[in-house]
């Protein structure tokens, strides 16, 4: 569970304002003691407005958005301790991630006329993992997604001898970001004790 929040041509930064609430699904695939490939699915919300202006164009413009999102992505994982031993000394550790995404964005109340539905992100962040039971994952994560478009707030595209007054800066792409807590069920390989020998009756 977690918040997501815009940044862009109508919010810089982090707001509270904007934050709103959202869940994500994931699965872990672990490689090696450092290295592991999660891969999610999150569903949330976007919004922005010109309601507080960052300067007199934005007060003109009065622009708005509320975005239904579902964000997926696939990233590397690097833990920095190893933590995942039988006998190691920690069962924490803090991590890095990077990688490909996708943001779908299938419900919107916007004023904008033109806008992109389907945007490629590249999610970077850090994390901390601590394990429980050797059964459980907790986790705490944030992280930001980079756009590759600028059109998540529909206001960078028109007439660019009127953008001071009605749209954005196209060169200045949009991008949003996620902080959460997360709990995760650990499933082990279990080797067979016993070759299995599907003749083995035969033999007896």
């Amino acid at each position: 569970m977690g918040i997501f929040n815009y940044s862009g041509d109508m919010t810089r930064g982090y707001n509270f304002s904007t934050i709103q609430f959202g869940s994500t699904f994931f699965n872990r695939m672990n490689f090696s003691t450092h290295v592991s490939l999660k891969t999610a699915l999150g569903f949330g919300g976007l919004r922005g407005s010109d309601q507080n202006p960052l300067d007199p164009a934005a007060a003109i413009r009065s622009a708005s958005f509320n975005h239904k999102i579902a964000d997926f992505s696939s990233v590397l994982e690097y833990d920095f301790l190893n933590y995942k031993k039988k006998y190691s000394a920690v069962r924490w550790s803090p991590y890095a991630y990077f990688g490909l995404g996708f943001l779908t964005i299938f419900s919107s109340s916007t004023s904008a006329e033109d806008l992109s539905t389907t945007q490629l992100t590249i999610p970077v962040g850090i994390g901390f993992k601590h394990l429980i039971r050797r059964r459980f994952m907790a986790g705490f994560e944030m992280g930001v997604r980079g756009l590759s478009f600028d059109e998540i707030d529909g206001i960078s595209k028109g007439d660019l001898s009127q953008k001071d007054f009605q749209f954005g800066n196209p060169n200045d792409m949009d991008w949003y970001s996620f902080v959460g807590i997360s709990l995760s069920v650990i499933i082990y390989k279990i080797p067979c004790p016993f070759p299995y020998d599907p003749n083995e009756w035969r033999k007896n």
